[in-house]
């Protein structure tokens, strides 16, 4: 059998990262996780969470190892397995690492046939190698809901390590991608998406953060987190949050994909995305101001493979956005700043 015998989206309920558990949710219980340890060694842990562990090896060197997983956000199975892994492999380069080893993590239902797990494999191959880095095995179980992911591990020079609270007052904040891969997501399973939609959206996801990473080695970049299931504004919360700032959004100068605003317009609003950005504005962390509610919701839009967001001094933001473009990132651009205020307030 060398069909599934239905769309690849309809096994999941939800697709990709707006899968992920709310983020009020994952505050409230990491909190009675027990963190620590390791001599002194883990330099990044649940004491201040970040993309990744941080773990150090010598007085220079350290490993950086995430997992992550997710639920399908196209209908071909080979980019979705491209997708997946080049999401978890994200997590390095947020932190200012490089990829170095990955395991597999998959879950499928019993009825999925064998050829459709083959090209989802050769997908994930495909970013890993990509990376550069090596895959080695993994894991599989039987699941009525289709996850893919990887286990990563990575390396960082100790003392250019990208941390979510490395930002400054007066840093700006610098977005590498365009947004709305989760309303296109959103598009494809209601079966209105177009080719062009699918197209763009798939070509924004299968793309590495790896020139972006680097870019912001060079720059010395100390702030910084990848953009996924929460968001623009609840990854850009947790920055601030953990930098004891408020920050602001430029909303008007936020890259989005071509044909988006068409596609929010026509309902394609997913459901994590609206949970998000519901959280925010009745939590009081997040002021809408004069944006309107399709503006708001594409500020929450849930990413997968989504942008960098990287806070850098202002005299060297203009510089960084010319060097990420050059780097092939086309949609770059300054997209806020950290201000005065209540930490992790947010406004637009």
């Amino acid at each position: 059998m060398n069909a599934l015998p239905q769309p690849l989206m309809s096994y999941s309920p939800a697709g990709g990262c707006a899968c992920k558990v709310p983020q009020s949710v994952v505050e409230q219980v990491t909190a009675f996780v027990g963190g620590g340890g390791g001599g002194g060694r883990l330099l990044v842990g649940l004491e201040a969470p970040d993309d990744a562990a941080v773990y150090a090896l010598d007085d220079h060197r350290a490993l950086v190892v995430t997992l992550d997983f997710l639920t399908p956000v196209v209908n071909d199975v080979y980019d979705w397995g491209r997708i997946a892994a080049a999401n978890a492999l994200s997590d390095v380069y947020a932190m200012g690492g490089r990829p170095l080893l990955a395991l597999n993590i998959l879950g499928c239902p019993k009825d999925f046939p064998q050829q459709m797990l083959q090209r989802l494999l050769a997908g994930g191959q495909d970013s890993v190698t990509r990376a550069g880095a090596v895959l080695a095995g993994g894991h599989s179980i039987v699941d009525a809901s289709p996850k893919y992911g990887l286990a990563v591990v990575g390396e960082v020079e100790r003392d250019r390590v990208i941390t979510k609270g490395g930002g400054r007052i007066g840093d700006v904040l610098v977005l590498t991608k365009a947004l709305g891969v989760g309303v296109v997501s959103t598009a494809i399973k209601r079966g209105i998406a177009s080719e062009a939609h699918i197209g763009r959206a798939t070509d924004s996801m299968v793309r590495l953060n790896a020139d972006a990473a680097a870019v912001a080695r060079d720059f010395g970049v100390r702030g910084g987190t990848d953009v996924t299931g929460y968001g623009l504004v609840g990854h850009l919360h947790e920055m601030a949050a953990a930098a004891g700032l408020g920050a602001r959004i430029y909303r008007n100068r936020v890259p989005v994909i071509d044909g988006v605003r068409d596609l929010l317009r026509q309902g394609c609003a997913p459901d994590g995305s609206v949970r998000t950005l519901d959280n925010a504005l009745s939590a009081g962390w997040l002021e809408a101001g004069e944006a309107d509610r399709d503006s708001q919701v594409l500020l929450a839009d849930a990413q997968t493979s989504g942008s960098l967001l990287l806070a850098v001094a202002r005299r060297h933001a203009d510089a960084l956005v010319a060097a990420l473009q050059a780097a092939g990132e086309r949609d770059a651009a300054i997209v806020g700043e950290f201000v005065p205020g209540a930490a992790g307030v947010i406004a637009l």
